[in-house]
């Protein structure tokens, strides 16, 4: 989610956590750790040192300014599931689809809704479903997610549970591109969840958001050991305090670490409003409040961070 912060932002953000995809829209404030006083900027930091090991395999390295979203959170290669069967009974065949640099650049910008969402929501979808854009990719749960900027990375929880499980709410409608008959924007009777489990990533100049992770992967493997917050740890009982979707739809904040480019920062998951296991991610630019497309989609003035 240490820096000064962005008003805007702290609110955008977290709207987006526990509003994404039909909850009340309404910005809610995060809540604080065992031991800290914590906003989007905690007031007391647990001053990590340890930061997890840079040139992760698979991770994009990329050349430009270390404060800007560059590059590709997932290894750009990652073959993506794609969404396959008729309207009704869709399905997800994993391994299926294209390469995640050639689906971004050549697919999520199309024209064609079809082909722009077989395998993630594009930016207009989000726009359409979330109020904002950002770009996913639908890939097993467990995947490798790396940093695509120097910056403070925050490891935030609302829930554990899926949303579409957790309400016995079908996700077929949902699966690319979404069945507008059937998938309403607000599907479920109460909170989804969010972005369930995700890390913030702040340089100063840009926010990137990397959201829907598994938290046990997570944070066993990817947060430095010195990295939680008082009352958190690698073996701690995450099930017990987000295990279920709380009615207050409030974001955590588990774990604060220093962060560079293509460090290994999270795995990915179906955790809140996930339709399918994917990756979810957004960029903003610091001391604005609305979010940049990653993609090259027509319609948005500021984007194609993915392709630089």
């Amino acid at each position: 989610m240490s820096r000064a912060r962005f008003p805007l932002i702290a609110a955008l953000l977290l709207t987006l956590a526990s509003a994404c995809g039909g909850d009340d829209p309404s910005p809610s404030t995060t809540a604080s750790p065992p031991g800290a006083t914590i906003t989007l900027a905690p007031a007391a930091s647990p001053s990590p040192s340890q930061t997890a090991s840079t040139g992760t395999p698979g991770a994009s390295i990329h050349p430009g300014p270390a404060g800007q979203p560059l590059g590709f959170p997932i290894a750009p290669a990652t073959r993506l599931g794609l969404v396959s069967g008729s309207l009704g009974s869709r399905s997800i065949d994993w391994d299926g689809g294209p390469e995640a640099l050639a689906y971004s650049r050549d697919a999520q910008p199309s024209d064609d809704p079809e082909a722009a969402n077989r395998s993630g929501w594009n930016c207009r979808v989000h726009v359409e479903y979330e109020g904002q854009p950002a770009a996913d990719w639908y890939i097993p749960a467990g995947t490798p997610v790396y940093a695509t900027m120097n910056g403070t990375a925050t490891l935030y929880a609302v829930t554990m549970a899926n949303g579409f499980d957790s309400y016995g709410v079908a996700r077929e409608p949902y699966l690319g591109n979404p069945d507008r008959s059937r998938a309403s924007v607000s599907p479920f009777p109460g909170p989804s969840g969010g972005l369930g489990v995700w890390v913030e990533i702040d340089s100063g100049e840009f926010l990137s958001t990397y959201a829907h992770l598994d938290l046990a992967a997570t944070t066993e493997q990817a947060v430095p050991a010195n990295a939680f917050y008082a009352g958190f740890a690698p073996d701690t009982d995450f099930g017990a305090s987000f295990g279920d979707i709380p009615a207050s739809r409030q974001g955590t904040a588990i774990a604060q670490w220093t962060a560079h480019r293509g460090d290994l920062i999270g795995f990915s998951g179906d955790a809140g409003y996930s339709e399918a296991p994917h990756l979810h991610y957004a960029i903003q630019r610091a001391g604005a409040n609305t979010l940049l497309c990653p993609t090259s989609e027509a319609g948005f003035d500021d984007g194609r961070w993915l392709l630089e």
